[in-house]
């Protein structure tokens, strides 16, 4: 999937923010992004909260620099951070990996821009196919009119 980004939105309620705990938002823009695992499996939100805290040090992460709290293979790791690449969540430049944005509310921004951009080449196929369409129906009309 390399060269193309996935942009995944799904719709979940606002959670409980807590305390000023950030696990709480974390798991919630993980659930919305679609980064969260079935399983329960908290892996992704652990990755994203590295990048925050990363990314507020003005830093990025190389895949073994990923904090997890049980052995992971290294593949894994990087097959999650693929994810947050294709996404648009993470960008890798060498061999380290950043956030997209020096914070969540720039990226959510990005994000948005992406979509809006995407939202917009949709429309003008959309616009496209509705003129061919049109055309094609028209030249049927015009052979069943002349038969």
């Amino acid at each position: 999937m390399r060269g193309r980004k996935e942009i995944v939105i799904r719709s979940v309620e606002k959670p409980d923010i807590g305390r000023g705990k950030p696990d709480n938002l974390i798991r919630w823009f993980c659930e919305a992004l679609g980064l969260s695992a079935e399983s329960g499996d908290d892996l992704e939100e652990r990755i994203l909260k590295d990048f925050i805290y990363a990314a507020f040090r003005d830093s990025g992460l190389s895949s073994s620099e990923i904090k997890l709290d049980r052995p992971t293979p290294r593949s894994t790791v990087v097959y999650h951070l693929n994810r947050f690449v294709d996404l648009g969540l993470v960008v890798k430049r060498g061999r380290r990996y950043y956030l997209r944005a020096t914070d969540m509310a720039k990226v959510v921004e990005e994000l948005e821009y992406d979509m809006n951009r995407e939202m917009m080449k949709m429309l003008d196929m959309a616009r496209e196919l509705d003129s061919i369409m049109l055309k094609s129906m028209m030249k049927k009309r015009r052979e069943l009119k002349n038969k």
